[in-house]
């Protein structure tokens, strides 16, 4: 399945509903004062998705700023599964599929040693009282080594989590090679999120329009991960239509 990120506004949003069969992934819930009335808004959100025309699947980018829900301070590791818990909740209430959550691992402020256990026990207790009808995923943005989430998505058990590759962070926030990212995560990604950049920043360009791996990126997804589903993250609806002629080209050609 193909998601669009709705980082547009409504109107470019509907022209892109109204042209191709697209999930959406709502960032409604990623900001505190959203998740503070999270029942309102959800309602809100449904009457925004109705009249954009949405017709398809649905995906929850979940909460991620100033959140750590590994750290060592107890009172923000509560607030922050609280509001992972709210986005959650959320998704519940709307039907979503799955819930896109960020690893939170921030370089020179969190460190890799303890950090991936501490993960694992984070997600595996968060998981406890979770069925099997929404994917949690589980992206990278800053962090810079594939093998921890790797590592964090082996030996968390439920069968409903999962990771989510975003090859743009990956590009830009990483020095391992793109090959090692896809090798690694391959058995434990569930979604992806696609854009481009130039290695520098998070640009969010549409594909093609930077300099990551496209074609390395794109037969990875033939070959290896036909299950899983895509998002397209551009902040321009002119970015977005040129990812989707992107992929439209090259699985055409598949």
């Amino acid at each position: 399945m193909l998601y669009v990120s709705h980082l547009i506004p409504d109107d470019h949003m509907a022209c892109l509903l109204k042209q191709y069969h697209l999930g959406v992934e709502a960032i409604e819930f990623s900001i505190g004062y959203c998740l503070d009335a999270w029942e309102e808004r959800a309602a809100a959100y449904g009457k925004r998705l109705e009249d954009m025309g949405w017709e398809g699947a649905l995906s929850i980018h979940g909460p991620f700023l100033d959140l750590n829900p590994v750290s060592w301070d107890d009172r923000i590791a509560a607030v922050s599964r609280e509001r992972f818990e709210q986005a959650y909740e959320a998704a519940c209430k709307m039907g979503a599929g799955k819930v896109i959550y960020h690893t939170c691992f921030v370089p020179a402020i969190n460190y890799l040693e303890g950090w991936t256990q501490r993960m694992v026990l984070f997600w595996n207790r968060f998981m406890e009282d979770k069925g099997r009808e929404i994917t949690v995923c589980l992206e990278n943005v800053f962090d810079p080594q594939s093998a921890p989430l790797a590592q964090i998505a082996r030996q968390v058990t439920h069968p409903a989590f999962g990771l989510c590759l975003d090859i743009g962070h990956a590009h830009w926030a990483s020095k391992e090679p793109m090959e090692e990212w896809l090798e690694n995560l391959k058995p434990y990604i569930r979604h992806l999120h696609l854009h481009d950049n130039h290695g520098g920043w998070d640009e969010h360009l549409g594909l093609g329009q930077g300099n990551i791996p496209l074609k390395l990126i794109l037969e990875f997804i033939r070959d290896c991960q036909k299950q899983a589903d895509l998002t397209i993250e551009n902040s321009d609806i002119q970015f977005c239509r040129a990812s989707i002629a992107v992929l439209e080209d090259f699985f055409r050609r598949v």
